[in-house]
């Protein structure tokens, strides 16, 4: 392999310029990427936000679909008022609250 003068000197001066020239371009690189790093954490940010908003309406739909179950279980076991008794099924009587009234009456 011969020795080539050229090769030598465009070895030599692209040594030389490497260190300028990450020197000149390292700044805008870091600024490249604290602006990524930024636009990053601000994306997370707004994933995090969205995310949170969906489980608080999930909670709600799980709250509110307990409350519809219970409204529902406690109108099955109420009796309809409008319905006739059964033959059956013993019939309750209100009682007006004299009951009461005369045996808190009878301590005093």
């Amino acid at each position: 392999m011969a020795f080539s003068p050229l090769s030598f000197a465009l070895g030599l001066v692209a040594a030389s310029l490497v260190p300028a020239l990450s020197r000149v371009f390292r700044p805008f690189a870091v600024e490249a990427a604290a602006a990524g790093l930024g636009m990053l954490d601000d994306a997370r940010r707004f994933a995090a936000e969205q995310v949170e908003t969906l489980e608080d309406i999930v909670a709600e739909a799980k709250a509110r679909r307990e409350h519809l179950d219970t409204e529902a279980a406690a109108a099955e076991t109420l009796p309809d008022p409008d319905a006739e008794p059964t033959a059956g099924a013993p019939t309750r009587r209100r009682a007006n609250g004299s009951a009461r009234r005369r045996t808190a009456d009878a301590g005093r």
